[in-house]
């Protein structure tokens, strides 16, 4: 009975060690995995990493954070790739989607942009998507992805379609970039606007619905900061409140200066 007690422990702790391996979804899914995407074109590198949330968990009014250079199955990859990039020509975006069903509003994204987001027809935002999960299964699959839950990967042009500035992969021409053009991505320490694209009834030139998110007219950003840090405002940073103590000693002293040019005037 010890011996298999012992047996049993030493199982479950093995079972243990083994870090737990999480495939990034994909938007065939219909519910993707939300996707930093890091990429220098000096540099012929790029990088990828799961930030933990879906498109449908993701909270949209909520700020967030995440640090991928201390993050312990994110750091190697951004390590990597700040090593080999050229950190003042390289450029970030973050995505989601849903590529599952066909017809209005079945098949969406959510997805950075510098600028005011060009609207695209139902065709070209389904090419998007797919080349958006080319891109997702190749990083998959990839010797150097990190296959831990939100877990980062970093790759270059020998790495196939993982590896985001190769044409059929997202950051290329037949994804992101060609869906969007030049104001798809932004650089590193800018802030990056975030539009909901959705399907449209109709044929697949029918232009698809653009909206900016927009929280009681703040309207969110992402940041990415050259120390490795993604933050997500939701909304606008609320005023500092005076402290009680703060608020007594200034009355203090209001009332203090109204008592001295009081008695000036009467000397």
């Amino acid at each position: 009975m010890k011996f298999k007690f012992k047996a049993l422990v030493a199982s479950l702790a093995l079972v243990a060690a083994v870090p737990a391996s999480a495939a990034i979804a994909t938007s065939a899914s219909g519910n993707s995995s939300l996707i930093l995407s890091l990429f220098d074109s000096t540099g012929a590198v790029s990088a990828t990493f799961d930030l933990g949330f879906t498109k449908e968990s993701f909270v949209q009014t909520a700020d967030a954070s995440w640090n991928l250079s201390t993050n312990v199955d994110q750091s190697a990859a951004w390590n990597s790739f700040t090593a080999a990039a050229n950190m003042g020509t390289a450029q970030y975006a973050v995505f989601a989607g849903d590529a599952l069903g066909s017809g209005a509003g079945a098949q969406s994204l959510f997805t950075t942009g510098a600028g005011v987001m060009a609207r695209i027809s139902n065709s070209t935002l389904t090419t998007a998507l797919s080349s958006f999960d080319v891109y997702i299964n190749a990083n998959n699959g990839a010797a150097s992805h990190n296959a831990v839950a939100d877990g980062g990967s970093f790759n270059n042009a020998s790495n196939g379609n993982a590896y985001v500035g190769v044409s059929s992969a997202y950051g290329g021409n037949a994804g992101k970039v060609g869906a969007f053009g030049s104001d798809a991505n932004g650089l590193v320490g800018t802030n990056l606007n975030v539009w909901n694209l959705t399907s449209v009834a109709g044929n697949g030139l029918q232009l698809v619905t653009a909206t900016q998110l927009n929280n009681a007219g703040f309207n969110p950003y992402f940041n990415l900061s050259a120390d490795g840090v993604l933050s997500y405002v939701a909304s606008a940073p609320v005023a500092a409140v005076p402290e009680a103590d703060t608020t007594a000693m200034m009355l203090a002293g209001i009332g203090l200066m109204g008592f001295i040019a009081r008695r000036r005037k009467s000397v």
